[in-house]
């Protein structure tokens, strides 16, 4: 009997960090589009840079807000900041976390480039 218990406590331990840990990944994926789609768009302008992070929002399941995207300049860099909150369902009704992810993302423009 015991050894049950303890099982069913290592079960729901692997699961809470088996969700924690895909949502994270999840994370670092949407992190990285973004990245990897303002490297390509060197002439968009910020509400179409704040289109396409909305759309790649939706692609990856992020619950993402106009309002929760920075569009800034400084001097050659283009930095896109995003802030979300996702409620964890850790341990499946009974423990959800609200876990903030704060991805950001950056580029270099090319001085001859115009924006």
């Amino acid at each position: 009997m015991k050894t049950l218990i303890k099982l069913a406590i290592a079960g729901v331990l692997l699961l809470g960090c088996f969700r924690a840990g895909w949502a994270s990944f999840n994370n670092f994926q949407f992190e990285d589009a973004v990245q990897q789609r303002l490297l390509f768009e060197t002439r968009a302008g910020e509400s179409e840079i704040v289109n396409i992070v909305m759309k790649i929002a939706a692609e990856y399941a992020i619950p993402l807000k106009e309002a929760d995207i920075a569009v800034q300049h400084v001097g050659q860099d283009r930095i896109v900041e995003m802030n979300y909150t996702m409620e964890l369902d850790l341990v499946p009704g009974v423990f959800k976390y609200p876990w903030r992810f704060t991805p950001r993302a950056s580029t270099r423009l090319l001085s001859g480039v115009s924006r």
